[in-house]
């Protein structure tokens, strides 16, 4: 059971990378899809192209992995597929999520321009969307479209800033890139609306699972430790953010180690 557990939390978090990386790259190509270096698109250099590639095979990989696990807790074959798919509300979910990664995946790898660009935020938004399906927003008898709202506005919210955040280190390492301020400028109005949105949509989504329950129950709970650990991490997120949000507007570059960090 652990083991089955461990799996289904991996393949879950290889579609937060996969969906991160597709929405990253799609804010900063739609924003700037023309940045080219020895008259190259900077977006389409090496370490740009290797991650969009990687970022594909996850789109794919992960809902694939979902399903072959979701057969194995059930106990079905592969005959019971159409049952599975076309019987439950987690197939209805997993089929919209699938599509969306796939689209996805193959926007991932189209040449950079304006349009290719809206069709990867708008299919990767799909797998934002798609996402709360799956997860503690598809059990919300109460509020079920207002907790998926809250899950798909977090999951864009956080590509936008953090899949942002590396696209714009890949392509600020092009050699010959000679628009590393403005690449970075831009960056930082970004992450200045997207951090907020983040962290407002983390808030939201606690609350509807928390809402009324004692703060000594809460800390004795695997999630609720779980939970002060991340508000712990994203504060420390938020400093190293807002310090280099100053070196920006100083017309300076981030500092390497706090982007590594």
């Amino acid at each position: 059971m652990s083991e089955t557990i461990g799996a289904a939390a991996l393949a879950r978090l290889l579609l937060y990378v996969g969906a991160l990386i597709a929405i990253g790259r799609g804010t900063v190509t739609f924003l700037d899809p023309e940045w080219a270096a020895d008259g190259r698109a900077v977006h389409d250099a090496s370490a740009p192209r290797w991650v969009a590639r990687v970022g594909s095979m996850l789109l794919v990989l992960a809902p694939a992995l979902l399903l072959y696990l979701q057969l194995g807790a059930l106990e079905m074959t592969t005959a019971d597929l159409p049952a599975l798919l076309g019987e439950t509300a987690w197939g209805r979910g997993w089929t919209q999520l699938t599509m969306a990664s796939v689209i996805a995946s193959v926007a991932l790898l189209l040449g950079t321009g304006r349009t290719s660009s809206l069709l990867l935020i708008m299919s990767a938004l799909g797998v934002a969307v798609a996402m709360g399906g799956l997860g503690h927003a598809a059990a919300d008898a109460q509020w079920p479209l207002g907790a998926r709202l809250l899950d798909a506005m977090h999951v864009a919210a956080m590509g936008a800033w953090i899949g942002g955040l590396l696209s714009t280190v890949l392509i600020t390492r092009v050699p010959a890139f000679e628009a590393r301020d403005v690449a970075w400028r831009q960056f930082s109005r970004t992450a200045t609306v997207m951090a907020p949105v983040t962290v407002l949509t983390g808030i939201g989504s606690s609350a509807r699972l928390l809402l009324g329950t004692p703060f000594g129950a809460i800390a004795a709970s695997e999630y609720g430790r779980l939970l002060l650990l991340k508000t712990v991490l994203v504060l420390a997120v938020l400093l190293i953010g807002a310090r280099q949000r100053a070196r920006i507007q100083r017309e300076q570059h981030p500092a390497s180690r706090a982007v590594r960090l």
